[in-house]
């Protein structure tokens, strides 16, 4: 059965690539656990792997896929990886959504798992190797849009009950006026501490 792994803040990923990339891990164990399964398990591995899936399509629709287009607008060729990835989440998406309404009981269940396991690494490979080296080419904050992707992929799992895997990086903007709020508020809890211990004094030495 599949396991989620508990990870630090120190463990989540840096950037948008390294954050992607262990989404095409996590999926690819859950592939591999689904073909070693038992068929009492075989159900359970492959929502999880549908609800992954659909998480991952949509961060990457929302915000990589934009971000991607607009810096390599410029070039015919790579701004084409763009729409072939949509192109394939297209088909991705109408594999998970037949799945969603078949069981183990199915004839074609197994099949169309596998399917879109050999349709998802495929997919995997060519966003590993051209698109995401055409983004780090072109220079796209690749942190900044890691913090983004973080965030909304966080929320997206908790709407679906989807347990996490790894503490999301915050932006770096909110992250920093996260810190200025809270050295606010501690300078203004020392000093709410100092005055009420001179209150305390004072009253004590008027008794």
């Amino acid at each position: 059965m599949a396991r989620a792994t508990s990870q630090s803040a120190s463990d989540a990923p840096r950037d948008a690539v390294a954050l992607l990339k262990q989404d095409h891990r996590t999926v690819e164990t859950l592939f591999s656990e689904f073909e070693n399964a038992e068929e009492s398990e075989q159900s359970s591995i492959a929502e999880k792997v549908c609800q992954l899936l659909t998480v991952h399509a949509q961060i990457e629709e929302e915000i990589l896929y934009p971000a991607a287009r607009e810096a390599l607008a410029d070039d015919e060729e790579e701004a084409d990886l763009v729409l072939e990835a949509q192109v394939e989440h297209n088909t991705a998406k109408e594999l998970i959504a037949k799945i969603e309404t078949m069981t183990p009981d199915d004839e074609e269940f197994r099949a169309t798992v596998k399917v879109l396991g050999e349709y998802v690494k495929h997919h995997v490979k060519e966003e590993e190797n051209e698109l995401f080296p055409a983004m780090r080419k072109a220079k796209v904050d690749l942190k900044e849009l890691g913090a983004q992707l973080g965030e909304r992929k966080f929320g997206l799992m908790e709407e679906l009950g989807i347990a996490p895997t790894e503490t999301p990086a915050q932006p770096r903007k909110r992250a920093a006026a996260g810190r200025a709020k809270s050295s606010t508020r501690s300078r203004q809890a020392r000093a709410g501490a100092r005055k009420s211990t001179r209150g305390s004094t004072g009253r004590a030495a008027r008794h």
